[in-house]
């Protein structure tokens, strides 16, 4: 009967929380609630990973069915880590106090402020049923997304006012959002590229003339290539195609990335062979559209073996599977004329998945 209670308390205040963020904000300076913020924060984040996990698979075709074992030890994971990101943020938020010799709020009161502020997120599968119903819902499920992430924030600035002064408040909201982006950092670009790919019209196209030369299809690929590359095959694993200049190379090459990878992961992959032994003194990663395909557009400049070397790369993905066009310039005389020049032969590419 005991238990029952305390389960049924439990459901209450996580209603609460969710509904009446007001009230339930009310109620932080003057009630206990011991573990419950742990729980609330370990589900909250498993239903984050189910969501996130759920909009990558969707956006690549894959039924979530396939993969239930690995959603839930992958959500669990995730609640643990959130669940302990949360009591490193209250630890901060305490120690920041301790400095401004404040002590409006003790660190159980702010652990159960971020805690329940995080409540929101337990509903966050809701929005992963639009996508895995149907294509043409994934916009309605992001919005629903944004929703109750937005409702997520507004809690927190809720539940911090509460037991701050207005001033501290404002600072915790800072310290914690700066905090959490850096220990979560992985998981919110997942976010950021899931958004790219569910609405790629958010990323800017590339800006670039269209190269004229010869057309080549390979492999549902198409692009055109300068009449001064040459074509041929070299039989290299994962590669495609190769083309070349007296000065510079491309090669075309082909992959599956890993289900639950993101696009901006499955572009590191693709990229880890042509960086061995590169040391690079100029790195930059853009978000671009390219015919209306998302794509990770990568430039580096610097030395292999003590010669300089200019690499851009763009890679995209189409369903299950992905490619990138691999540019390297040797010596260039002019490093921005080579990027140019590998971004007019990228604005030619089409791409269809592979069967």
């Amino acid at each position: 009967m005991e238990s029952t209670g305390e389960l049924g308390w439990f459901r209450a205040v996580v209603l609460r929380s969710i509904v009446s963020p007001r009230t339930f904000a009310r109620e932080l300076g003057r009630e206990h609630f011991g573990l419950a913020g742990v729980l609330v924060a370990l589900v909250a984040g498993m239903g984050l990973s189910l969501t996130i996990d759920v909009f990558v698979l969707a956006a690549k075709g894959i039924p979530p069915t396939t993969f239930v074992s690995r959603l839930v030890v992958d959500a669990f994971l995730l609640g643990v880590r959130l669940t302990i990101t949360a009591a490193v943020l209250a630890s901060i938020v305490y120690v920041v106090l301790r400095l401004l010799r404040r002590d409006e709020a003790t660190i159980d009161q702010a652990f159960t402020a971020i805690a329940f502020a995080l409540s929101p997120l337990i509903l966050t599968p809701i929005a992963a049923i639009f996508p895995v119903i149907a294509g043409e819902l994934t916009a309605v499920g992001s919005a629903l997304f944004v929703f109750i992430a937005g409702r997520a924030l507004a809690g927190l600035a809720l539940n911090l006012r509460a037991i701050l002064p207005l001033p501290l408040a404002v600072i915790a909201m800072v310290v914690l959002l700066v905090s959490g982006s850096f220990v979560l950092s992985d998981q919110v670009a997942r976010v950021r590229m899931t958004a790219y790919a569910v609405a790629p019209r958010l990323a800017p196209a590339l800006e670039a003339p269209r190269a004229q030369g010869t057309r080549y299809d390979i492999e549902g690929t198409a692009i055109t290539v300068p009449a001064e590359w040459s074509f041929s095959r070299r039989g290299v694993a994962g590669e495609v195609a190769h083309f070349e200049t007296a000065t510079a190379t491309l090669n075309v090459v082909r992959g599956r990335p890993e289900p639950f990878a993101t696009l901006d992961r499955f572009a590191d992959d693709l990229a880890r062979s042509e960086r061995l032994g590169y040391t690079a003194r100029l790195n930059t990663r853009e978000v671009v559209r390219v015919n209306d395909v998302l794509a990770i557009d990568d430039r580096a400049d610097g030395t292999y073996e003590g010669r300089h070397i200019a690499l851009r790369q763009f890679t995209v993905e189409a369903g299950a599977s992905g490619f990138a066009l691999q540019f390297r310039f040797f010596d260039p005389a002019d490093v921005a004329a080579a990027f140019a020049e590998a971004a007019s032969i990228a604005a030619t590419l089409t791409v269809a998945p592979l069967p």
